[in-house]
């Protein structure tokens, strides 16, 4: 009988779970061609699916440097790397991971002059990425 009980529980919290709608995500991979490094955070260059031209991408320090916040970095020496994923959550950004070469020596590294349009550039809260 006890047996019998937990098996309706463990069914009825089962229901629950599926019953809650979950958010959708969504992710979205594309290849680094260079990152480059600045004061105020990395810029990243990357191929466009949709015409093969150049992409470009702010993204600030800040991003990275807290628990929760809108930005990853992970290190490797994957031979896949550099490349970045974007994550949606119900359509809208969420949150950006790059995978990068540790070495950075790495012909993908690269650093960028200090102007005033540059440290501008860095002032963003969210990414409209076009593919």
């Amino acid at each position: 009988m006890k047996r019998a009980i937990a098996c309706v529980l463990l069914l009825m919290l089962a229901l629950a779970a599926f019953g809650q709608e979950q958010p959708k995500v969504y992710v979205k991979s594309v290849p680094i061609l260079k990152i480059l490094s600045h004061t105020e955070g990395y810029k990243v260059l990357y191929l466009k699916s949709d015409n093969i031209k150049v992409g470009e991408l702010y993204l600030p320090y800040r991003w990275f440097n807290k628990a929760g916040g809108k930005a990853e970095i992970v290190y490797g020496k994957d031979s896949s790397y550099p490349y970045f994923s974007v994550f949606y959550q119900d359509g809208k950004f969420d949150f950006i991971r790059l995978y990068v070469q540790q070495d950075m020596r790495d012909l993908s590294w690269g650093v960028l002059r200090q102007t005033e349009a540059s440290n501008a550039a860095f002032n963003v809260e969210s990414l409209d990425i076009q593919y």
